[in-house]
């Protein structure tokens, strides 16, 4: 029962001080940080958003920021139950490697090591993500959440994708990821890798 009650708390986001976020209604849950079918690297980077609840959510004045400080404002967009939300460097799927995001942002860059927050409109951080070169990022394959309830935070949450979209780079935007599982062994190992590290 204890194992049980740890695994939950182990799956819930968490800040760098190890606090539960008070929401975790929207997750990060894919990112391409190093596109290779694209014309250039800016127009074939992308982030991938994931409704984590039963209800629909207003993306409305929502912000995605990154460590240097740049931010992407989201418009209105009402984000489905299990619902993925897609953010895109160019919209021109000639030039972006074969994408087709719901937004196109500028301005913004997805560093190969850095960090993505979501917040909410009242300025509330959703979810977080710190990743350094010891992440699961390479060339022409996106960094895939393997189940939207584990913690963020964690390399051990993230693996490659493994399946191709678009012009050939590996990910799943707009679906759910080639990695995701949900059984119970799985949440286990999850779990002891989270309390370890």
């Amino acid at each position: 029962m204890i194992l049980i009650i740890l695994m939950v708390i182990a799956q819930a986001p968490m800040n760098g001080d190890g606090e539960v976020f008070s929401s975790n209604s929207v997750v990060l849950n894919e990112f391409m940080p190093h596109p290779s079918s694209s014309c250039t690297e800016a127009d074939g980077e992308w982030i991938e958003l994931y409704n984590n609840t039963s209800e629909w959510i207003n993306l409305s004045d929502w912000v995605v920021e990154n460590n240097y400080g740049e931010e992407i404002t989201l418009a209105t967009y009402l984000l489905p139950p299990d619902g993925y939300y897609v953010l895109g460097g160019c919209g021109d799927e000639s030039l972006n490697g074969g994408l087709e995001p719901d937004y196109v942002y500028s301005s913004f860059t997805i560093h190969e090591t850095g960090s993505i927050a979501i917040f909410n409109r009242s300025r509330l951080l959703i979810d977080k993500i710190e990743y350094d070169s010891s992440w699961p990022i390479q060339a022409g394959i996106s960094c895939e959440r393997i189940n939207p309830g584990w913690v963020s935070n964690l390399v051990s949450t993230w693996d490659p994708a493994t399946l191709t979209f678009g012009n050939g780079d590996m990910g799943t935007p707009g679906a759910r990821n080639s990695v995701y599982v949900n059984s119970f062994a799985q949440n286990s190992w999850a779990f002891i890798k989270a309390f370890v590290q």
